[in-house]
């Protein structure tokens, strides 16, 4: 336990020395798709510090040491899943604690990535295949790929196929419920034509609901 609060600690001065290097942008208070969606409770050791799965996976405190690094190294990503993994073995509530206040400052970094248009993520395609994009704009519901594969439409100056199959299932319940028109920020791994489209697509590791659209108005409300 000794190990677990001394990588908290030294993440936490990591953290606080990263947290101005987001660019000027702020993230909308709206959050209900990203963030502590990709985490959840399991078993694992009493004290919630050597909670694994395999000795291979290492211990809550590994996870924490490698997020440390991945943070001074400005991969976000990398940072977030480990801070991800970390919160779904740990059965201890102060470290949950701990980690979603991390994460909190991690997604900063990982919101303040530059936003492609479809346009310039086509026109990049095969410098870009296989590496994580961010976008923005709006979601138009699109359908089933395979059995277990949905997807939707960005719109981002032209359309790009978003699947969502690695998201957690509380994201995707989401995702599924949300009216076309809503504005999100997304962010996952290019990939190659697959399937009836023939454009590249994304398969996302993020999500975020910025803004719904607003309800229609009933027939024959006043203005």
């Amino acid at each position: 336990m000794r190990r677990l609060t001394l990588a908290v600690a030294l993440l936490s001065v990591a953290l606080c020395g990263c947290e101005d290097e987001p660019s000027g942008k702020q993230g909308p208070t709206e959050d209900d798709g990203g963030g502590m969606h990709g985490a959840s409770a399991t078993t694992g050791g009493s004290s919630g510090d050597v909670a694994i799965a395999s000795p291979s996976e290492g211990t809550i405190a590994d996870r924490y040491e490698k997020a440390l690094k991945l943070i001074k190294e400005k991969d976000w990503d990398g940072a977030r899943d480990q801070l991800l993994e970390a919160y779904r073995r740990s059965d201890s509530a102060d470290v949950k604690k701990e980690i979603r206040g991390h994460l909190g400052m991690v997604e900063q970094g990982i919101r303040a990535q530059p936003a492609l248009s479809a346009a310039e993520v086509f026109a990049g395609a095969p410098a870009l295949m296989e590496k994580k994009v961010s976008m923005r704009g709006t979601l138009l519901q699109g359908g089933q790929v395979a059995k277990v594969t949905y997807y939707f439409w960005l719109q981002a100056g032209a359309k790009i196929q978003c699947r969502f199959s690695a998201l957690t299932l509380e994201e995707k319940r989401l995702i599924q419920t949300l009216p076309d028109g809503s504005d999100v920020l997304v962010r996952g791994t290019l990939k190659p034509a697959w399937g009836s489209n023939p454009n590249p697509y994304l398969e996302l590791s993020y999500f975020r609901l910025e803004r719904r659209p607003p309800d229609p108005k009933p027939e024959g409300a006043k203005p």
